[in-house]
């Protein structure tokens, strides 16, 4: 059942579909034992047993079908690998230091404006720093003394020096030219008819979604919040099904990180500089876009642990603004509220295994075509775009099986689900979700 969990947690097919991952890595679901494991690393830390601290830490970040944690354990040393995005994390610990390095990039010839930034970004970080090594390569380093070297300090750590470091080697190396690769023989590729209909549905969803708010009857300035659902849906979509990588991930957090922070801004300033940015996407070629397309294996999440309640809050208070554009014929705004609604909980909050399984399933039934042009075969959508509510009933059941085991709740009221067309069932499937509890048995 383990595998199963991690194929759908994942995001990777079952039933002979496609394996086909969306969405960006999250460490919110893990088996009981790897909690065991983080409390006999507590334990054993605090006897002052380092190297059996660590070796139990290490156990707990390991996913076991991920193969993500490698170690070596001799002669009182443990030697470590750990896989995060496109970088790679080694490093050794014994009784009296831990020690950790990422390769960024290999620097060809210095370039003040490349260790400006990494100057910048050292002054950002709390635990590791940027240094250059002695054959010219840009590394991520943290250490600490074995007394100082807490299970709590590990993580997050690591998970700062992991996090970074994959979030800044593409970036850096595309846009300086004095930097190259390192380290990327892990990446796996995914096929050149993969690549071709992923940049087709970014330059069609681009499309598709500036013409519904140039063509709107709306009046825009009035209602600048429909553009912002309209925008921001876009965006979240593109991250969560195409996955890109480097610039085109970059710019999507970036524009997310400016939209919601405090400001003097207006809303009609914050939507222009919106769509310049979605511009500027629309601009990027296919063989651009292709190199941003890869497929790897991942350690710690981009989001911290989000409270249940805080992700149902949200989907109540938004999933009535629909309501008003429906009833006064603005379709394509009223269906990316729901869409927004997905796209923003997928990309900002870590949440538990089955309500990330029952959000993409909402983009299964809602992005029908992209999904069977993928190779997907639900059938979730006739031909006559009538929504197949046995195939769809189904696909819920198949959700609440895999997790009925540790989640005692999950469990759809599926009369409550209205299959009259796509707009009721968004409607009526977000409030569905609202009102499940996710709760897992053992921490109840």
């Amino acid at each position: 059942m383990g595998f199963f969990k991690n194929l759908f947690f994942t995001n990777q097919s079952v039933d002979n579909q496609p394996e086909i991952q969306f969405g960006r890595f999250s460490d919110s679901y893990k088996e009981e034992e790897k909690y065991d494991a983080w409390d006999r690393a507590l334990e054993h830390f605090e006897a002052e047993s380092y190297v059996n601290s660590y070796r139990e830490f290490f156990k707990y970040l390991m996913d076991d079908d991920l193969e993500n944690v490698k170690l070596d354990y001799k002669n009182g040393m443990l030697n470590f690998t750990i896989y995060q995005g496109s970088k790679i994390i080694v490093g050794w610990a014994d009784h009296s230091k831990f020690y950790a390095e990422a390769k960024i990039a290999s620097c060809t010839r210095p370039n003040i404006a490349v260790f400006r930034k990494l100057l910048e970004d050292n002054y950002l970080m709390k635990y590791s720093k940027y240094a250059i090594d002695e054959k010219q390569t840009i590394t991520n380093i943290f250490t600490t003394p074995a007394a100082d070297s807490s299970p709590y300090k590990l993580y997050y750590a690591l998970k700062e020096m992991a996090t970074h470091a994959d979030n800044s080697d593409d970036v850096l190396t595309n846009k300086y030219e004095e930097l190259l690769p390192i380290n990327t023989s892990h990446i796996r590729s995914i096929s050149e008819p993969e690549k071709e209909l992923k940049y087709r549905y970014l330059q069609d969803a681009i499309d598709e979604a500036l013409t519904a708010v140039d063509d709107s009857e709306l009046n825009i300035s009035r209602h600048p919040g429909a553009l912002s659902y309209v925008y921001l849906d876009l965006l979240y979509r593109m991250d969560y099904l195409l996955k890109p990588e480097g610039d085109t991930k970059e710019k999507i957090a970036h524009i997310n990180k400016e939209y919601f922070k405090e400001s003097t801004k207006t809303l009609k300033s914050k939507n222009a500089e919106i769509r310049h940015s979605i511009n500027q996407l629309r601009k990027i070629s296919a063989p651009e876009f292709a190199k941003e397309l890869y497929e790897v294996k991942s350690t710690f999440g981009m989001n911290s642990p989000s409270a249940q309640s805080r992700i149902k809050e949200f989907i109540k208070s938004e999933i009535t603004n629909m309501d008003w554009y429906l009833e006064n014929g603005h379709k394509s705004i009223a269906l990316a509220i729901p869409s927004y609604i997905v796209g923003y909980s997928l990309y900002n909050y870590s949440m538990p295994a089955p309500l990330r399984a029952f959000l993409q399933l909402f983009y299964r039934v809602v992005e029908y075509p992209f999904f069977e042009a993928l190779g997907f075969q639900d059938n979730f959508v006739d031909k006559d775009t009538n929504l197949n509510k046995q195939r769809i009933k189904a696909a819920l059941k198949q959700v609440t099986k895999i997790y009925a085991d540790d989640y005692e709740e999950v469990d759809p009221k599926y009369k409550n689900i209205d299959y009259t067309n796509v707009f009721s069932f968004a409607r009526s499937y977000m409030l569905l979700l609202s009102g499940l509890d996710f709760t897992r048995k053992d921490l109840r």
